[in-house]
Order: C-alpha cells, then structure tokens, then sequence
C-alpha cells in the first residue's frame, strides 16, 4: 500500500489538461494554479472557460494567475486536437511536462477510449512525449473485484453471491441501469488502448478514483459546485493496488484532483494503475 499526501516538494509545471470544465477537472485546473502551475486546456467550447476565471476563487485573490490559464480550442478525440494542445504549449516557449485526462463520458456520447485513442496517435509521432495521468474509475479491468467487496456497512467483503452489499448495487443496479454499461466498459477499454501502446504505457499512470462523493449535478463553477470541494482535511488520500481490500467508497472531487496533480511529480507509479481512495 501506497500512501501519497498532499506535502510534495513545490515544481513547476506545464500542464496539459482534458476535461477541465468537467465536474473533476474543474478542480484540477484550480488546484494546478495554487500550485504555480502553467495550464493548456483542451476545450470544444473555450468560452465554458470564462465561468472558471469568473468564479475561482484564486482567481479573485490573485489577477496574475489569469496568465497561467491558456484555452486551445480543440477536441480530445481526435489526434489533431492533442497534436494542437501539444503545439500549444510548444509555441508557448516551453512543452508540456505532463498532460492529465478527467475526460468522462454521458450514456449518449461515450468518448474515452477514443480520446485515448487519439493522444496515443498524437504522441507516437514524437520523439519524446509527455507524461500522463489517466483517470478511469475503481471497478475496472484488474479492479473489479476490489469495487466488488464494497459493503454497506462495515468491512469489504464477497459474502453476497461473490459481492458486498454495495458492490453489489454497484454492478447490479448502478452500472447497467445508470451509469450505463457502454459507459463503464468504454472506461476499461481506454486502459487497454494506452496499456497495449509500450512508448506511452511506459509514462502513463492510471489512476481509478472510488465512488464520487457528492453525487451531484451542479453546474460546473457553479457557486453549489464550489462549496462541494469537501475541507482540507478530506485532501488526504491513499493509492492502493487493484488486489488491495478497499479502505472506504468515498472521495471528494477536490482529493482526486490533488491526487492527479501530484502525480504530475510522482514518476514512481508510471507504468502502473493505481486504485484512489480517501484516507
């Protein structure tokens, strides 16, 4: 078991970010400026960007942090779209040190394993790639079994026809009646794209947030998205192996996004997936 805090040395970096005006990547874009870090946002529409700048709180307490903020219009399913984000940073003056994915699917468009599709197609015509942070989900691929043993009340466990009480709402209920299963599997396929590439395998993380918590519809950048980031305290996290008994189901939005941030710096879990949960 791997336990990463919050307390890394400082570094400065050029990020790459897709999925930043979602509901995860919301707080990966605001966490990465408390940072000091430099951010290239890939967006279809840049101006869901001016709702960010218009409601971030570092933003209202610092103006130059608006410099560190640059939108590239483009789409992250397509290889000509991560190419743009890439050329971005390039034009900038400096390329991208990591490029971290929140990029999520709705039951009507399910986008993941394209859009991995697409950054490995990207990255493979370069000589030297970025590293990546790709979030999927607990419950994937090796990780299935872990989501399993969820119970409802007390410790992990299989005694429900091979689930826990809650892995078993988890797959039963949850997954195929509302999340949608083309959803939940596209997730897994997305790993196996980056997996079967060795280049990109080689510089890649993957990491599987446990459940989201709150559930929530709030609009992003929303004042009610913003007071759902959890405390300082909830920041904490742990990053376990897939064959690890889960230590909880929960994890505030704002400790994934710390987790994937810090991981910018982390080199130790590149070529690996790791399970994310609260500590």
């Amino acid at each position: 078991m791997t336990t990463l805090l919050t307390g890394i040395a400082p570094t400065t970096l050029t990020v790459g970010l897709l999925g930043a005006t979602g509901r995860t990547g919301g707080w990966v874009l605001e966490g990465c400026l408390e940072k000091g870090h430099k951010v290239f946002a890939l967006v279809r529409n840049p101006d869901k960007l001016k709702a960010y700048t218009d409601s971030s709180p570092i933003f209202k307490s610092d103006s130059g942090k608006k410099g560190s903020v640059n939108a590239v219009k483009g789409d992250a399913t397509s290889a000509v779209g991560i190419k743009s984000l890439l050329e971005a940073a390039e034009m900038d003056g400096s390329s991208l040190d990591v490029i971290i994915s929140t990029i999520g699917s709705s039951k009507e468009v399910v986008i993941v394993k394209k859009a991995a599709e697409a950054l490995v197609g990207a990255l493979n015509a370069l000589s030297t790639i970025p590293r990546i942070v790709w979030m999927t989900s607990t419950g994937i691929n090796e990780a299935t079994d872990q989501a399993k043993s969820y119970p409802l009340f007390g410790s992990p466990s299989r005694w429900f026809f091979g689930y826990g009480g809650f892995g078993w709402l988890q797959f039963k209920i949850l997954i195929p009646y509302i999340i949608g299963q083309g959803l939940w599997d596209d997730m897994g396929h997305s790993e196996d794209v980056i997996r079967a590439d060795d280049k990109v395998n080689a510089k890649t993380v993957i990491v599987r947030p446990t459940n989201m918590h709150p559930v929530s519809e709030c609009p992003v950048f929303s004042e009610a998205w913003w007071k759902e980031g959890g405390t300082d305290e909830e920041l904490e996290y742990v990053l376990i192996k897939a064959e690890d008994p889960p230590p909880g189901k929960w994890i505030v939005r704002r400790a994934i996004a710390a987790a994937l941030i810090n991981l910018g710096t982390d080199t130790s879990h590149d070529g690996a997936a790791k399970s994310l949960f609260a500590k």
